[in-house]
């Protein structure tokens, strides 16, 4: 349910560091590094538990239907939320503390929250769907590509400024990509298509709630779902029911909606889906709480290679060696776009690779 991406932009904005302060990428503010070696593991484990948990699902023998999966997720994650909302309200302060509270009102909740809210529910489903046709680790690898697509996306509407190092490290990222999809050895042509979609949505939704949640209006993580988890499950009920007038004259698989026997047979599969879901939600919100730039940062690099190794062993899919290849260079190029975005300014001064050495060295400034 959560997003599986954090931008190492948004990450800067945890710590309270001083900006202009000269220090190795490798030394992090002094606090509780055990506190965070927990969460960042915690959110390791977890997200990669889910999107096996959800491949293993979406087996035709178990429960192929990606629409409902996504629906259950965010009609028990409201209710979960709301129970958690009563007991423990500090958990939410955009909803509770009043410097931070956020008025919750009609206008904000279809102008603000609703495109986010659509967006991520897309992004699930279409990634769901993908589990039906392709493996877990191509699907990881593509997925990839959504720093791609955010930085497009972001410079379309004015949010970056073109720069040429970073145009080369994303031209990387691209040749990466084609490594590990041309490598592919059960390549899968709707698999690719649908992840693609999810990635497209997923990045939509990333920027989106960078314009549109942020500032007075910027909700946290668990106040994020408990707000936006009703909304996406009415809309995603009233296009099942749509879909299922239309199945009468053309069947759409992904909108399919199980018989009261299947949920019946797969009721405690489906129970404990949804809460590693709600889960992954509860360690989201500490994780960025306790989470340093380079903590951030390594976290979801470990956790895609978890993911894509997990993915393996889970399901014996088997990767060719150009896939490995491009993978390992897809993870070099996304950890060096992830320190030039959060030292703009000694790349810009320095060049890419001197830039670099700079950083290694002690020498870079944060962004401001």
């Amino acid at each position: 349910m959560a997003p599986s991406n954090v931008e190492a932009g948004q990450a800067v904005n945890e710590v309270n560091e001083d900006p202009d302060a000269e220090k190795p990428l490798l030394r992090g503010p002094d606090s509780d590094w055990t506190i965070k070696a927990f969460w960042s593991v915690a959110v390791i484990v977890v997200s990669a538990a889910l999107i096996n948990y959800n491949k293993y699902l979406m087996n035709p023998s178990r429960f192929p239907y990606p629409m409902v999966l996504v629906s259950l997720h965010m009609f028990c994650g409201s209710m979960l939320s709301s129970g958690l909302y009563l007991v423990m309200p500090s958990l939410f302060p955009a909803l509770t503390d009043p410097d931070k509270k956020v008025a919750v009102n009609a206008t904000f909740l279809l102008q603000r929250v609703l495109p986010v809210g659509v967006a991520f529910a897309t992004s699930l489903i279409c990634s769901n769907v993908a589990y039906e046709y392709a493996s877990v680790p191509f699907l990881q690898m593509v997925k990839q590509s959504n720093v791609i697509i955010v930085f497009l996306l972001s410079l379309l509407i004015g949010l970056e400024k073109f720069r040429s190092n970073m145009a080369i490290v994303l031209l990387c990222i691209v040749i990466a990509t084609g490594f590990t999809v041309n490598g592919e050895l059960r390549f899968s042509l709707p698999g690719l298509l649908a992840q693609l979609a999810g990635n497209f949505a997923e990045s939509c939704r990333v920027v989106m709630q960078g314009v549109l949640l942020t500032g007075a209006d910027k909700l946290d993580p668990l106040s994020f779902v408990a707000v936006v988890s009703p909304i996406c499950g009415f809309c995603l009920a009233g296009l099942m029911g749509s879909f299922k007038s239309f199945n009468h004259w053309h069947p759409v698989d992904f909108a399919a909606v199980p018989s009261l026997e299947t949920l019946q047979q797969c009721r405690f599969l489906l129970a404990g889906n949804v809460m590693v879901a709600f889960s992954l939600n509860l360690i989201t919100a500490n994780y960025l709480k306790h989470g340093s730039p380079l903590a951030l940062l390594l976290t979801n690099l470990i956790k895609d290679a978890i993911i894509v190794i997990a993915g393996c062993a889970l399901f014996a899919d088997p990767i060719s060696l150009e896939q490995g290849f491009g993978f390992v260079a897809q993870l070099f190029f996304i950890f060096l776009w992830s320190i030039m975005k959060v030292f703009p300014e000694t790349f810009q001064q320095e060049g890419l690779w001197q830039g670099f050495r700079c950083i290694l060295h002690g020498k870079g400034r944060r962004v401001k």
